[in-house]
């Protein structure tokens, strides 16, 4: 039998949301707390009552553009839409946590507009960043369905996050790039 404990993770955050049918901002303020009572059998760390608790600050801002125009004789719209995502998450030491189910996840699209590249409670990255990231779309509009999306964006570190799961490296600049294609 492996040594366990039990785990409080809580998040709290205040939200709000404003903009108009041709953009948004998203502002975001949390707190995570998170607070274990380890078995005593647990040898592998001194405190059997280790805790973490830091503040998590991101904004979301995007913007719609559109266009009509004719392709191959079929009435078209295009869209194009930039998107900042800016998150503020300073730096905690975390090694004397134990880690029950956390692993990092894989990076993606949706990894750009994280508030953590961690799944599971008990590592959360610092971070202090700013992700681009554009899409365009083609729309039918004698029908509405999607014809085309094509995206691109990165995230540039103002500070390369310390915060990590064995030797994971990271870059000192920023992100991969990552597209993304639907047809």
């Amino acid at each position: 039998v492996l040594p366990g404990g039990q785990r409080i993770d809580i998040e709290p955050y205040l939200a709000f949301s404003f903009g108009g049918s041709s953009w948004f901002v998203d502002p975001r303020v949390a707190w995570r707390y998170t607070t274990y009572q380890l078995d005593s059998g647990f040898t592998k760390l001194s405190n059997h009552n280790p805790s973490r608790s830091l503040p998590i600050v991101s904004l979301d801002a995007g913007a719609y553009f559109e266009r009509e125009f004719n392709w191959g004789g079929r009435a078209m719209m295009q869209s194009l839409e930039p998107r900042l995502y800016f998150l503020r998450v300073p730096y905690r030491n975390q090694n004397d946590l134990p880690l029950f189910d956390t692993h990092e996840l894989t990076f993606g699209w949706t990894s750009l507009f994280r508030d953590n590249r961690f799944g599971g409670a008990d590592r959360q990255t610092d971070a202090n960043q700013l992700t681009l990231a554009l899409t365009s779309r083609l729309i039918s509009t004698d029908d509405g369905h999607e014809r085309l999306s094509a995206s691109v964006g990165r995230i540039s570190y103002f500070n390369p996050p310390q915060v990590a799961i064995g030797n994971t490296p990271i870059s000192d600049n920023g992100s991969d790039w990552v597209t993304q294609i639907d047809w």
